[in-house]
């Protein structure tokens, strides 16, 4: 009990140094000796550590998609992204932001292609696979149509967001889920863990590395994708929005999902991890009428962000929930029984803290935010940003933050502190900031 109240033995040393002067200290204390009162555990190490044995870099493993070479001779700036590295954006580093927005009016107007082979890829097999991803995630999957994606939202027990793809249904005992970069590793041991407790008649493999993917997007997506792709019907009517398909790219085997993270119409090809670079040949070689060019991460994020689409642990943190994210459309309302759903029961009960929203600066002259630049109210920090970016479409400052409720409104303004201390003024807006109605990636 003193140990626990006192924290003593609970440094760096983990008692080495405080157990027996602690125990003698109780041991006066008791009216008895050392002996009886004993001293706690001393937990290695043992002996001390050299400081070398801590200096230096750490062991940090580099991963490398099968076209990271393709990127290269492009002329792309990478980047590590977790263990992968990926093209930030393609041109010189001292023109990085017009490369960047070169690529958005590219991909807005014409066609454009990016790796995506660091997704997480899981396959869910076996006769309760639906009942598994049912209760895994927020959504409802055992009625998911076979050929059809459905968004994926994660929560942990306490309701907290933490990770989110789409799970894509091959056939009545066959789903492929992606998961984000960073997150399929836990996505992986979460499943497992769960499974284990629920013991239903499911396997699941990471494939992540088995697997390699480009997204084509753009009004010209599908022009560009038809000539590689002749054995399925590429039309809006045989192949929708959220559709998934198995068929052949440029001769590869493939599966095709058609999403839109950025906004526009496209396709994310998966192939096997091998065939990656001949995939990227073939579809910039096809794309060459179209001015097909390859954009990276940053002009992704850009893209996104017009859209209102949020990042997993960059627009969400350690508390977030579904509710104060606007995600309480990913959340069936009909399940028994999914992880985190008791709790996001109990928080749908109580009202919100804080909401994100999304915010725009009409004012040109002033420093664009950072992430997590703060959200005043007077002097008090009521929120923070989490994505801020110009907008080559809309010409402006976009951006996302968590602000009070009473702030979350649509037309309200906020106040971001920004670099140098320079206070900014913002207007709240309804999400998304481009194609509000989803026009565009529904061609």
């Amino acid at each position: 009990m003193v140990k626990r109240y006192s924290t003593c033995g609970m440094g760096p040393s983990q008692g080495r140094h405080s157990a027996l002067a602690a125990a003698r200290l109780v041991a006066a204390a008791t009216n008895r000796t050392v002996a009886q009162t004993g001293v706690t555990t001393a937990r290695p190490p043992f002996s001390p550590e050299h400081l070398g044995h801590s200096a230096g870099r750490s062991f940090y493993p580099a991963r490398r998609s099968n076209m990271h070479y393709r990127h290269l001779e492009a002329g792309a700036q990478m980047l590590q992204a977790g263990a992968w590295y990926r093209p930030a954006f393609y041109g010189s580093a001292d023109n990085s932001q017009n490369c960047i927005n070169e690529e958005v009016n590219n991909v807005r107007n014409n066609v454009g292609l990016v790796d995506v082979s660091t997704l997480g890829g899981i396959e869910v097999r076996g006769p309760d696979a639906g009942e598994f991803l049912n209760r895994f995630y927020t959504f409802g999957f055992v009625k998911q149509p076979i050929g059809k994606a459905r968004y994926a939202l994660l929560t942990n027990e306490g309701g907290v967001v933490i990770d989110d793809g789409v799970a894509c249904r091959f056939s009545d005992d066959h789903y492929y889920v992606t998961a984000t970069t960073g997150g399929v590793d836990r996505v992986y041991q979460n499943m497992l863990k769960w499974n284990t407790q629920w013991r239903l008649d499911t396997d699941i493999a990471n494939v992540t590395s088995a697997y390699c993917g480009v997204n084509i997007a753009g009004p010209q997506a599908r022009e560009v994708l038809a000539k590689l792709c002749t054995d399925v019907d590429l039309s809006a009517e045989s192949f929708p929005y959220m559709g998934v398909r198995e068929g052949t790219v440029a001769g590869i085997a493939a599966r095709l999902i058609r999403v839109g993270f950025v906004g526009e119409l496209g396709y994310e090809i998966h192939v096997p991890q091998h065939c990656g670079e001949a995939l990227w040949d073939a579809i910039i070689d096809a794309g060459q009428e179209q001015g097909i060019k390859p954009f990276g991460i940053e002009a992704q994020r850009v893209l996104r962000l017009e859209k209102g689409h949020i990042i997993i642990g960059q627009d969400t943190d350690a508390m977030s929930n579904p509710m104060e994210v606007q995600m309480g459309w990913a959340v069936s309302r009909k399940k028994p029984f999914f992880v985190g759903g008791r709790t996001i029961s109990e928080l749908k009960k109580k009202p919100q803290m804080r909401n994100l929203v999304g915010f725009v600066i009409n004012d040109p002259r002033v420093p664009i935010p950072k992430e997590s630049h703060l959200v005043l109210d007077g002097e008090q920090m009521t929120g923070r940003v989490t994505s801020c970016n110009y907008s080559p479409t809309l010409q402006k400052p976009i951006g996302l933050a968590y602000v009070s409720p009473e702030s979350a409104q649509a037309g309200s303004n906020i106040i971001i502190k920004s670099t140098g201390g320079v206070r900014i003024t913002a207007e709240v807006v309804k999400l998304p900031f481009y194609d509000p109605d989803t026009l565009r990636q529904e061609l």
